[in-house]
């Protein structure tokens, strides 16, 4: 500004020299104006940035909490097929732990029925031997009838 005052004669009129001051500042606070348009912009666009930095990075947690959700249901799913491959285990065993007890009830019955043939097979046995029994006895009574007999012609 001092410049400038110089460069005025100084025997000018002293309104054209306040009018030369007072344009001289206008332009200052004009250039000023600017100035701090242009930072205020710079602002604005580094608060844009940023706002969009934050998108990016709420998107990127959403993404990386969405796979951790897909995550943790591929997990219960698998989970789920374990508890089912363990139930079907679990109810296999068991039904071959039945098939195994049947087995083995019938296999006591067969051996069961294996005793009472041998008891009744002993039984019928022991009568044809008594019968044989009785039949030597009644040959021999028969025999000794016919001895005496003979003995007394």
């Amino acid at each position: 500004m001092t410049d400038i005052m110089s460069m005025i004669p100084a025997d000018a009129d002293p309104a054209v020299k306040e009018a030369i001051k007072r344009r001289i500042v206008r332009n200052a606070i004009k250039r000023k104006a600017v100035k701090n348009a242009i930072k205020r912009k710079a602002v604005k666009k580094a608060i844009a940035k940023k706002a969009i930095k934050r998108r990016v990075v709420k998107k990127a947690v959403k993404r990386r909490v969405v796979k951790k959700a897909v995550k943790r249901r591929v997990v219960k799913k698998a989970v789920k097929r374990k508890v089912a491959k363990k139930a079907i285990k679990r109810r296999v065993a068991k039904k071959a732990i039945k098939r195994r007890v049947v087995k083995k009830a019938v296999k006591r019955k067969v051996a069961k029925k294996a005793i009472k043939r041998r008891v009744v097979k002993k039984a019928v046995k022991r009568k044809v031997a008594k019968k044989a029994v009785k039949r030597r006895a009644v040959k021999k009574a028969v025999r000794r009838k016919v001895a005496k007999r003979a003995a007394k012609r």
